[in-house]
């Protein structure tokens, strides 16, 4: 899958204002492509680490995160001895592994300091890794539709919103990020710095792609649990070797939770699934064949009456704040089931201003998404901020 656009090839280019700038790393192997992720984030990874240090605020809170960020290093180990645990998933915890060490050496977090950083934390040094393994404990996500068409084709977007209470808190630029994913396919994924890849949204290149969404759940301590966001990077990696079911619950539980709506094309037929996890529940969900058929998720669990209805921790004024954004975005999808092409209703929709602050195109959104899978090629329209704001489209055709 190549990109239609000039920008695309400037991958050390100096970005303007609110533009998104591609880190092109595929023709690397995936764990230099992340060490290079690293580096090029390295000043903003080291300024929300410090960050994170003082809203710690004391060295035994710090202490306390080094610990968590072992657990679930620990966690990530002892799951390569789970015997029923399929062999690409095992390969790719391997893999991500392998990759955010590289991430973390490409940040050069072995020389981050900090007054409440220790030197050492229960006799052992504290090493890149665990400050790495901190950060990606950080759940982010917004909105995501997926729509069925006739002739099995699908649209799906989303939109990724983050609050920042001042510009550059979170953001240095906009990322996306390419690099080798596995069956040497192109993966693509648009990059919170101090994140890595998948927990936002992905693609590999024409077969899968993945939008996620944060579910506000309950805070349970498990002795053994998984982060979500590693969960977010190995659906993007592993693509179409796996569902979504089947690694969520060959992993779990998770120290959170998520909803991934995840577009695939397996031999020719084009399929939509979705998952929500929330600490130890699963919520599996299909999209219909019929024409017209669609999901809508933002950050509450669809179904309360399911078993994963019990993990939901939000305010009532939350939930009704998501419940009015899923609402007005069901009045516009029935006058776009009427339409005989969707993809440009869509795309007004994404531009939308109606609701305010929880309008599609609102202040907050940092990059939006729109795709259509056919069986015969694959579509995708990436662009920073809202859309509509006039910020140039990247666009990517199989």
């Amino acid at each position: 899958m190549q990109p239609f656009n000039s920008q695309t090839s400037a991958t050390n280019k100096k970005p303007s204002s609110g533009s998104l700038v591609l880190l092109d790393c595929k023709e690397q192997d995936t764990i230099t492509a992340h060490r290079m992720l690293g580096k090029d984030a390295s000043e903003q990874i080291h300024k929300i680490l410090t960050q994170r240090m003082e809203a710690f605020a004391t060295s035994n809170q710090v202490a306390k995160q080094i610990r968590r960020a072992r657990k679930y290093q620990a966690t990530l180990d002892s799951k390569l001895l789970v015997p029923t645990i399929n062999s690409d998933i095992k390969r790719a915890i391997h893999q991500y592994q392998a990759c955010i060490s590289a991430w973390a050496d490409g940040a050069d977090l072995k020389n981050f300091r900090h007054s409440n950083l220790a030197d050492e934390i229960d006799n052992f040094p504290v090493y890149a890794e665990d400050l790495a393994t901190i950060l990606q404990e950080d759940e982010v996500g917004c909105q995501t539709g997926a729509l069925r068409e006739s002739g099995d084709s699908i649209i799906l977007w989303h939109s990724e919103e983050d609050y920042e209470d001042t510009p550059g808190q979170r953001f240095d630029k906009l990322r996306l990020f390419s690099f080798k994913s596995a069956g040497e396919n192109s993966a693509y994924g648009f990059i919170y710095p101090d994140l890595l890849p998948g927990p936002t949204f992905g693609w590999q290149s024409g077969n899968f792609i993945q939008a996620i969404d944060t579910l506000h759940v309950k805070n349970e301590e498990f002795s053994a649990a998984l982060l979500p966001n590693t969960i977010a990077w190995l659906s993007l990696y592993l693509g179409t070797l796996v569902t979504r079911q089947e690694l969520v619950s060959q992993l779990g539980p998770f120290q959170g939770g998520y909803s991934i709506t995840a577009a695939l094309k397996i031999d020719g037929r084009v399929s939509i699934e979705k998952i929500e996890f929330a600490n130890s529940q699963v919520a599996a969900h299909s999209l219909e064949n019929e024409s017209g058929s669609f999901f809508f998720q933002t950050n509450i669990i669809a179904d309360l009456s399911q078993p994963i209805g019990v993990e939901e921790d939000t305010t009532a004024e939350s939930r009704l704040w998501n419940e009015k954004r899923i609402m007005r975005t069901s009045r516009l999808i029935k006058v776009i089931q009427k339409s005989a092409d969707a993809f440009p209703l869509v795309f007004r929709l994404l531009r939308s201003r109606l609701g305010g602050d929880s309008a599609y195109s609102n202040q907050d959104v940092k990059a939006h998404l729109l795709c259509r899978m056919t069986p015969k090629n694959t579509s995708i329209l990436v662009g920073a901020g809202p859309a509509g704001h006039g910020a140039e489209l990247l666009r990517f055709e199989e």
